[in-house]
C-alpha cells in the first residue's frame, strides 16, 4: 500500500527573493517604553468601553489595534464602516417556514457570527467618520447594546473605532452626537522617535492594564464616590451638548458617559 504525500517546495521563481525580502520586513522586535496612547487604548479595552481614535490617515491606527489583539490574544474583526449599508449592522430579513408564527429574523453579518462563536475578541470600526448618517444610526445599537440584527454579541467583545477628522477624512461627514456619545474619545498622534526606531525594526511595547481581584469592591466604591462628588460639585458637566456639529460629533458629558 502506498501513500502520495505532496512534499511542500520552496518557492522558486523570479519573485522568489523579493517574497522573502518582505518577509524579514516584516518581522519586527518590541520594547517596553512609556506611550500614553498605547496605554489608554490598552485601558479603555480592559475597562470594556467602546473607544473612538481621531487621528490623520496613515499614522498607525490600524496597526495598534493588531498588536493590542496579538497582545490580548482575541479574534480581531475589522469593519470598513463607510462601505457598509445600514442593513448590515440592523440585519438583512430571512423569511423562514412561518413568518406569523416566528416572525421575520434579521440575519446578522459572518464576522458577528464569527465573534460570537468565539465568545470574545476586538471589533474594530475603522474609516467611522466615512459612514453616511444612516451607517451611523445602524451603528447606534451595536455600539451600546452590542445586538447585530437577531444577535447579541457577547459582553467580552471589545469595540473600538477609528475616524479620521473630516477634512481629511475621504467624503467626510461629521459624527451624529448619540453616536459620538458613546465613545470614550482618544486624540491618535505619532511620535517621529518611535517612528524612527519603529523602522530600525523596534516598537514600544503595549502593555495590559491587570485588575487585582482582592481590590475591586474598594475600588469601585472609591470611584463611585469620586464621580457623584464631582457632579455634585459641578452639575452643569451631568449634560452638556455643544452648540456646533463639529463638538457635537466628538467627546461630551451625558449621564450615559
Amino acid at each position: 500500500m502506498s501513500t502520495d504525500r505532496t512534499v511542500p517546495t520552496a518557492p522558486s521563481g523570479p519573485l522568489a527573493a523579493a517574497d522573502e525580502l518582505n518577509r524579514r520586513l516584516r518581522s519586527r522586535r518590541t520594547e517596553p517604553a512609556a506611550n500614553p496612547q498605547l496605554e489608554a487604548l490598552a485601558l479603555a479595552v480592559t475597562a470594556n468601553q467602546p473607544v473612538l481614535l481621531w487621528g490623520e490617515p496613515g499614522i498607525g491606527k490600524s496597526a495598534a489595534l493588531e498588536q493590542l489583539a496579538a497582545g490580548l490574544g482575541l479574534p480581531l474583526e475589522t469593519v470598513i464602516a463607510s462601505v457598509h449599508e445600514p442593513s448590515d449592522f440592523a440585519g438583512l430579513p430571512i423569511v423562514g417556514d412561518d413568518p406569523a408564527v416566528t416572525g421575520v429574523p434579521m440575519a446578522p453579518p459572518d464576522w458577528a457570527v464569527r465573534l460570537a462563536r468565539a465568545g470574545q475578541g476586538l471589533l474594530f470600526f475603522d474609516e467611522l467618520s466615512s459612514a453616511p448618517p444612516a451607517v451611523q444610526a445602524a451603528l447606534l445599537r451595536v455600539v451600546l447594546e452590542r445586538r447585530v440584527g437577531s444577535l447579541v454579541l457577547p459582553e467580552a467583545v471589545r469595540i473600538v473605532a477609528a475616524a479620521n477628522p473630516p477634512s481629511s477624512a475621504a467624503d467626510g461627514w461629521h459624527l451624529s452626537p448619540p453616536l459620538a456619545n458613546r465613545f470614550v474619545h482618544l486624540e491618535w498622534t505619532h511620535d517621529p522617535r518611535t517612528v524612527a526606531r519603529g523602522m530600525a525594526g523596534t516598537w514600544p511595547e503595549l502593555t495590559v492594564p491587570l485588575v487585582s481581584a482582592g481590590k475591586v469592591p474598594g475600588a469601585v466604591a472609591r470611584a463611585r464616590g469620586a464621580i457623584s462628588g464631582f457632579l455634585t460639585a459641578r452639575p452643569g458637566l451631568v449634560h452638556h451638548i455643544p452648540g456646533d456639529a463639529e463638538s457635537r460629533g466628538r467627546s461630551w458629558p451625558s449621564p450615559r458617559t
